[in-house]
């Protein structure tokens, strides 16, 4: 079994939970709360941001010509902006993007963020690798499976979502990226196939909960916790 065969194992029931979470079934459906929509695409934004300086990180450290040209390319797209996604879900909840701009960072953005930067920090290309990748896995699975709702429904509310997600393009960044840490696996430590493995798993659960974040909502105190807080 590949190195990236053994991520893609340990992330299938990570992978099963979110398939199944009622944002990502919202999506399928059709039904999404409006309030999540927005609230995802007001964390998502500054998420893509940071995502935008981590490929910087990984341009500067990767090991060969190919790989500075790979993420130079995304980073070309990232600056470009991620609107076709964005903007399918903002016109369904009858947003513009000016309602998402500058609104606080809630706990998970913060957490994914400052995980995503801290693997950058470590300068192990092949550990930001891992860390980075969750993010093209899990939205390419998910329109994988939802591409076929499509043929039944293609006035479906979220299409160009679930398109954008299910381009061959799409696929193929994701393939690259792995190969890039099936490259690397060749020369891993015990303990260095450790430690990438844990920045894989850790961006994997980050992806779920940014979904439950962006569903449910999210707030740095416990309710409970806020009528005791005093203004000073």
């Amino acid at each position: 079994m590949s190195f990236s065969a053994s991520l893609i194992a340990m992330s299938n029931p990570i992978l099963d939970a979110i398939l199944r979470h009622p944002f990502v079934r919202g999506i399928a459906e059709g039904n999404l709360s409006k309030a999540a929509a927005i609230r995802y695409v007001s964390q998502d934004q500054p998420y893509l941001e940071t995502y935008l300086r981590v490929f910087a990180h990984a341009a500067a450290l990767a090991p060969r010509h190919e790989d500075v040209a790979d993420f130079h390319g995304r980073m070309s797209l990232l600056l470009g902006g991620e609107t076709q996604a964005h903007d399918n879900l903002l016109r369904y909840a009858g947003a513009t993007p000016h309602d998402v701009e500058g609104q606080p960072k809630l706990p998970t953005l913060h957490h994914y963020e400052s995980h995503l930067l801290a693997s950058a920090a470590r300068g192990d290309f092949a550990e930001l690798v891992a860390a980075i990748l969750p993010c093209h896995h899990v939205y390419v699975e998910i329109g994988q499976r939802l591409e076929p709702i499509l043929e039944e429904k293609p006035d479906h509310p979220f299409a160009a979502w679930i398109r954008f997600y299910a381009d061959p393009g799409m696929q193929d960044a994701t393939h690259r990226l792995f190969a890039m840490i099936d490259r690397e696996a060749a020369h891993f430590s015990t303990e260095r196939a450790r430690r990438v493995e844990a920045a894989f798993v850790a961006s994997c659960h980050l992806e779920y909960r940014f979904f439950d974040m962006a569903y449910r909502g999210e707030s740095w105190l416990p309710k409970e916790a806020l009528s005791d807080v005093s203004t000073p």
